[in-house]
């Protein structure tokens, strides 16, 4: 048995009930009749609405015929899968996951969470196999063991509908080119389906885009490692951002998936590679990532990876120089990272977020431009006090990424105190001038200076003198200053 041809939208709308019910007979398991009652829903406006209405369908009977519809479902790698009795649209499905080339411990393992429904639910392990890869199917079969019977037969509707959605997309004719029509007659109900009567179409384009996964909270910890004592562990705790670029046209003008990653694959792979990867800086970490999704993923070209390192310091430990063997506490500033490349070549951007710094005196912000609407007094005495968030780009995009970062660092906290300064604006020229000077990798650094206002409060009207002690630390608008410090 073969799968129907695709229908274009006009000629699935112009079927006979019975027609339409013969060529969509298949999207709900074993359960034609179904297809009939979608049929009376139309005209459909686009494949979407068509696939929704299957959805709503598979949810809209009685108890007993939703039971029958997830009965209706063979086991994942069952007896079926085994005797070749699948349907042809489950058959292909199962395939995509690869259920058909399973291990024997998997075809164990398989068999044992299928009895374990069956004995726990009277019913079969129902999953969307299309949106989910072994390990998913896996993890999301242990999961749901845990529901109440009445959580998981909504659970196995929920993913019915899932399955029919994707059924009924494959046998409609996708638009042919990235045209499309627009305008209230395709969403509001209320406005003629005459096709005659609809707004012209618009042409529209794809712009560059990207997808993958974020806030991937990422720590490892380093144990035994080479050159350290017998228990001494370091750590790594890392939120980390993937995108892809690439030939995703068909996705979004189409809804072909075929080709792509799944974000959930994206963010398996960061946790694996991460094992024997993630063993020195996060910029070699990131190179690592891009290499293997460009490799891997038939339609990328093109990734990035972005990282926010939380850095810990060791507690003391009054029983050892050099503080605990595995007891950690948080410290700032965070650790920032943007890797961007195609798999050979890469550009690397390093940064510093979060670093508050502060001097109570040494600065000063006098003799601006005034005018009407002036009030601020001038100041040679002042605290400065600021977040700083800088990122820097280099000359070399092979060095030493964690010594470029710890003397960019460094060099902040020792610069920021050693001079008066007259602004901000000179802060930041000064600071970026010592980095360029001790750093040779960077090629240019970017600075972003929030000017964290403390104002001496004011005490002589309860009749003390204040003596420039007391100060609100303001959250009012504030001043900020950002610049590029670049390489003659």
């Amino acid at each position: 048995m073969t799968r129907p041809a695709r229908l274009t939208l006009t000629e699935l709308n112009a079927l006979s009930t019975d027609a339409f019910a013969a060529h969509f007979s298949g999207v709900l398991e074993h359960s034609p009749r179904y297809a009939a009652q979608v049929a009376a829903a139309r005209p459909f406006p686009d494949a979407e609405a068509a696939a929704q209405a299957f959805m709503t369908a598979a949810r809209s009977g009685t108890p007993d015929e939703q039971l029958a519809l997830i009965r209706a479902h063979p086991d994942l790698a069952g007896k079926a899968a085994l005797a070749g009795d699948l349907t042809p649209e489950s058959a292909s499905e199962q395939a995509s996951a690869g259920l058909d080339r399973l291990s024997a411990d998997e075809y164990a393992e398989f068999h044992r969470l299928n009895a374990a429904y069956h004995t726990q639910f009277g019913l079969p392990f129902v999953v969307c196999v299309r949106e989910h890869d072994k390990a998913s199917i896996f993890r999301a079969a242990r999961e749901r063991l845990s529901n109440t019977p009445e959580q998981e037969r909504g659970a196995a509707l929920h993913e019915i509908g899932r399955i029919a959605r994707l059924r009924v997309l494959d046998l409609i004719d996708p638009i042919p080119s990235p045209t499309h029509t627009t305008g209230a007659a395709m969403t509001d109900p209320t406005q003629p389906t005459d096709p005659s009567s609809r707004p012209a179409p618009v042409k529209v384009r794809l712009g560059s885009n990207n997808y993958g996964k974020a806030d991937v909270r990422l720590f490892k910890v380093f144990r035994d490692q080479p050159g350290l004592p017998q228990g001494r562990h370091d750590i790594k705790d890392v939120w980390v951002r993937v995108g892809m670029r690439g030939d995703f046209d068909a996705a979004h003008e189409a809804g072909d998936n075929t080709g792509l990653v799944a974000t959930d694959t994206v963010r398996n792979t960061i946790y694996a590679l991460a094992r024997d990867h993630l063993t020195g800086s996060v910029e070699a970490f990131g190179k690592d990532l891009i290499r293997h999704f460009v490799r891997g993923g038939p339609r990328v070209s093109g990734a990035y990876a972005t990282f926010t390192e939380h850095l810990w310091d060791r507690l003391p430990d009054p029983a050892q120089a050099g503080g605990h063997d595995h007891a950690f506490v948080r410290q700032m500033p965070k650790r920032t990272a943007r890797v961007d490349g195609d798999g050979q070549t890469f550009t690397v951007e390093s940064g510093i977020d979060e670093l508050f710094i502060l001097k109570t005196t040494q600065s000063g912000w006098a003799g601006f431009h005034r005018d009407t609407f002036t009030t601020l007094p001038d100041t040679t005495d002042r605290i400065l006090a600021t977040t700083v968030t800088a990122r820097w780009t280099y000359l070399n995009a092979e060095c030493d990424y964690d010594a470029v970062w710890a003397e960019v660092y460094r060099t902040l906290l020792e610069v920021f105190p050693d001079h008066y300064s007259h602004s901000m604006q000179h802060t930041l020229y000064r600071l970026g001038e010592a980095v360029l000077t001790r750093c040779p990798d960077i090629e240019r650094i970017h600075f972003s200076f929030p000017n964290r206002h403390h104002i001496p409060y004011d005490l002589a009207r309860f009749g003390i003198e204040n003596g420039g002690t007391i100060f609100h630390a303001d959250a009012e608008p504030y001043g900020v200053i950002e610049g590029w410090v670049e390489r003659e």
